[in-house]
């Protein structure tokens, strides 16, 4: 397989994946977003890519934590959140991410975000409120 091959089946990969996918750099600007990650919030690419990821989060509190979890760990699991689409709905949704960094510098995130229902958005916020979890849930 050549090289070029292999990129375009990744890129058909990612922006196909079942779940949205976004990149984000160090300023927190977003670079790319795949399909799902638009349609889920409703917008076209050049209404989305470009813009600063902060302005989509209903919660300031959800941008505090996303941003101190991956200068941190550089990591962020399973993080309860909710976006503000283009239409005004809100959107409850499960972050995943971490950083790519090059050469020990920060370049860019790699954000998976998962559609959860209302229910379990409350159930996942209210487990982050009462504290630390056991082995096996979800963590941040």
């Amino acid at each position: 397989m050549h090289a070029a091959s292999r990129f375009e089946d990744w890129q058909d990969f990612l922006d196909n994946a079942s779940l949205g996918v976004h990149l984000v750099d160090a300023g927190g600007k977003i670079l790319w977003a795949n399909k799902l990650e638009l349609e889920l919030l409703g917008y076209a690419p050049h209404e989305y890519i470009g813009r600063q990821f902060a302005e989509f989060y209903v919660d300031r509190e959800a941008i505090d934590h996303i941003l101190a979890a991956l200068a941190g760990a550089g990591q962020l699991l399973s993080y309860p959140a909710r976006l503000r689409a283009k239409d005004g709905s809100v959107k409850h949704v499960l972050i995943n991410s971490n950083v790519f960094r090059r050469d020990g510098r920060f370049v860019h995130t790699r954000c998976f975000t998962t559609c959860i229902s209302e229910a379990a958005y409350a159930q996942l916020t209210g487990e982050l409120a009462r504290g630390p979890r056991s082995a096996g849930e979800p963590s941040t």
